[in-house]
């Protein structure tokens, strides 16, 4: 259990969404809720949604979401659609379908962002409301650590690596030790009481909410464009005589407001077909620019190397009785893991589950059978 630390009180209730329940996404969903007053208790989302009177701020699993970066965009300050444009060749999926947030563009002039399903935002939210929460933020676990470096902290079973020069995923623990050899910067920490039992736990936490609620400040907030927070109503009051002003000025107001729309509609379209020429090199403008884009095939997202790396090593945990003892990674030739397998039985299996993994060498030594495995992930 997280323990909870007294010196500094978070004012708003901070509910994380543990990344169990993210397939149902519904009321038995497991969660951790710590209140404004530190009180920390873990239950399920219908049970606790009740309790909650002073505002949420909502933390959901990194699984939920992918992440990508982009290079420099022209502009002082870019639209979100140009950003989007400009991301679109990392993504597997129309852009109409994704939400995407970016961060600020640091020195070199790169952004991050992060990347959900529309629909999976829009059923989030609406399972949120239906418990009687609006949240203030959405934010990412893995987005939350906050540091200037890359950093890890294990928590709920597995590790979420993040910080702002690092990777934003999710390990588990033999992949992470596989990381740790190619990512030798990355601050490894845990709670004393989570027993992660790994060498790679370097830092001691005593809160990991607390470290979430440090870290919001430079976070994304998934709450924006059409999924923004609306404030309250205005109450009715009256305001007979202003509305019979307002009435005599309609006329005018909507001459004004038409000359404005043409305006900005003119400028919009110019816009939209100069990212569309950086997007879509050599193709002629023709006809409704929207239809014309929804012709175009996506591009699938390539993998990083460390992805790749992350999917690999899983591969070995399911295979079982496989241990990584060296990983080097050259641009030729790809990954070159030396293995200690038990038997020849094994790797046999892991090859059956990988097809792309090439057997360079193996001999029976007498802690099992030692390989030598090249993988060069596809682009």
């Amino acid at each position: 259990m997280l323990r909870c630390g007294s010196e500094e009180q978070m004012s708003e209730n901070w509910l994380y969404l543990l990344p169990e329940g993210a397939a149902a996404a519904d009321a038995q969903w497991p969660v951790w809720l710590r209140t404004a007053d530190g009180n920390l208790t873990k239950g399920r989302l219908g049970e606790l949604a009740s309790t909650l009177v002073e505002p949420t701020v909502v933390v959901v699993p990194m699984e939920m979401l992918g992440s990508c970066e982009i290079g420099p965009v022209p502009g002082k300050r870019p639209k979100p659609e140009t950003l989007a444009y400009a991301a679109e060749d990392q993504l597997a999926a129309p852009l109409e379908t994704l939400h995407l947030v970016f961060g600020p563009a640091d020195a070199q002039g790169h952004r991050r962002a992060l990347v959900i399903e529309r629909q999976v935002m829009a059923e989030l939210i609406g399972l949120l409301k239906t418990h009687g929460i609006d949240p203030l933020g959405i934010h990412v676990d893995a987005n939350l650590l906050g540091a200037e470096q890359p950093c890890a902290l294990w928590l709920e079973g597995r590790w979420l690596l993040g910080g702002h020069a690092g990777p934003w995923l999710v390990a588990g623990p033999q992949a992470a030790e596989v990381l740790a050899r190619q990512l030798p910067a990355v601050a490894w920490q845990d709670q004393p009481a989570a027993h992660a039992g790994q060498a790679l736990n370097h830092q001691t936490v005593d809160d990991a909410l607390h470290i979430f609620a440090k870290g919001r400040a430079l976070a994304l907030n998934l709450r924006q464009g059409p999924f923004r927070r609306r404030g309250p109503a205005v109450p009715w009051h009256p305001l007979a005589g202003g509305a019979l002003l307002a009435f005599a000025m309609i006329g005018f107001a909507e001459y004004l407001r038409v000359e404005r729309l043409s305006q900005s509609t003119a400028q919009l379209h110019a816009e939209n077909i100069q990212a569309f020429q950086r997007w879509a090199p050599g193709q002629a403008v023709a006809g409704d620019l929207a239809t014309q884009i929804s012709a175009l095939a996506f591009r699938p997202r390539p993998t990083t190397t460390v992805e790749g790396l992350v999917s690999l090593t899983e591969h070995l945990v399911e295979t079982g009785n496989i241990t990584v003892e060296r990983a080097v990674s050259s641009p030729t030739e790809g990954w070159r893991m030396d293995v200690v397998a038990q038997g020849f039985d094994d790797l046999e299996r892991l090859r059956k589950r990988a097809p792309a993994v090439l057997m360079d060498q193996a001999r029976q030594a007498e802690q099992g059978v030692r390989a030598t495995l090249i993988w060069k992930e596809a682009r």
